[in-house]
């Protein structure tokens, strides 16, 4: 027996609209965030695609957008778990997205689309979160 595990991307919220990060910080979805969950929905109830569970971090942003699809879907409703909120940011939490750079230097890892921060004050490394997400 094979298990298929599909994930999702909360839709936008106010700080993404606003190139901040967010981490525990827990901005409402924006109009978009919600029609980009909706639109997932419509994806999932085309596809013909069957949920046994659907499961979402305990930040509202993540709730609500996986209500928003399993109501569209007509998947289960979401169960929240724990284990899957965001890193925490520590310092970064709220700061602009640019400034990430400036803060963590030289602990970054920096591709074309996107700069990692690897230990600001107060965050969560990436170990951490491979031993958060072992725990179940």
């Amino acid at each position: 027996m094979s298990v298929e595990i599909f994930i999702a991307r909360h839709g936008q919220n106010q700080d993404n609209a606003q190139g901040i990060l967010n981490g525990h910080r827990d901005m409402p979805l924006t109009d978009l965030g919600k029609e980009q969950a909706r639109e997932l929905g419509e994806a999932i109830k085309s596809a013909a695609l069957q949920f046994d569970a659907v499961y979402s971090s305990p930040l509202a942003r993540a709730f609500e957008t996986a209500e928003i699809i399993s109501q569209v879907a007509g998947t289960p409703r979401p169960l929240v778990y724990d284990q899957l909120i965001e890193r925490d940011f520590g310092v970064l939490t709220g700061e602009p997205a640019d400034k990430i750079e400036e803060l963590c230097q030289p602990d970054i890892i920096k591709t074309d689309t996107i700069t990692y921060f690897l230990s600001p004050e107060g965050a969560e490394t990436f170990p951490q979160l491979v031993e958060r997400g072992s725990e179940y």
